[in-house]
Formats: structure tokens, C-alpha cells, sequence
């Protein structure tokens, strides 16, 4: 089995949301766990694709200390959609309750 991480794409326009937004956003959402407790699937990452992006990547997780650090930044790589059963998980999961 090859090394993965479970992760989403996020494709924006620069012009409309700055990446240092979206680095924020994920930090106010995401809740990074202490490596040694979790798969590397599991593992909190950002992948960049530029320099810049690298950068501010690891201003970003610089500036959150302790939490910070428990997040790799890594190169982006090819990105695999995850089989059909995993998308809309949370939604499939919610209707099936009511069925």
C-alpha cells in the first residue's frame, strides 16, 4: 500500500480570495491531531504548488505554535478522486438516517 493522505482540492481565483484566506480558513475549521495518534491518511497537510505558496504555508503554521506544527506542508502531488461510496459521504449518511 503506497503512502496517502485523504484530502480535498480546492481550485480559487486569486483575484477573488487571497491564499492567506484560505489558510486561515483552514485552520479555523481543521482540528490538527498530534501525528503519533493518527494514519498518515489522517494526517494534517497542506500541499502547495508554488513557492509563495510554500511560504505562506509555513508562516501560517509557524504562527499557530504547538497546533502548527502538527501540520506537514508537502508538495502537491497527483490528486485521485476518492471512489463514488466516498463522495457526499456526510449527506448519504444524514438521508439514511431518515429512511
Amino acid at each position: 500500500m503506497q503512502d496517502y493522505a485523504e484530502a480535498i482540492r480546492i481550485t480559487f481565483d486569486p483575484t477573488k480570495v487571497l491564499y492567506e484566506e484560505l489558510l486561515d480558513m483552514f485552520f479555523s475549521f481543521a482540528t490538527p491531531a498530534d501525528p503519533r495518534f493518527a494514519g498518515t491518511q489522517y494526517r494534517s497537510a497542506l500541499f502547495y504548488h508554488t513557492l509563495e505558496q510554500k511560504e505562506l504555508a509555513e508562516a501560517a503554521v509557524s504562527a499557530r505554535g504547538r497546533v502548527g506544527s502538527w501540520v506537514s506542508i508537502e508538495p502537491a502531488s497527483n490528486f485521485y478522486r476518492a471512489e463514488e461510496y466516498h463522495q457526499k459521504y456526510i449527506d448519504k449518511q444524514t438521508a439514511s438516517m431518515y429512511i
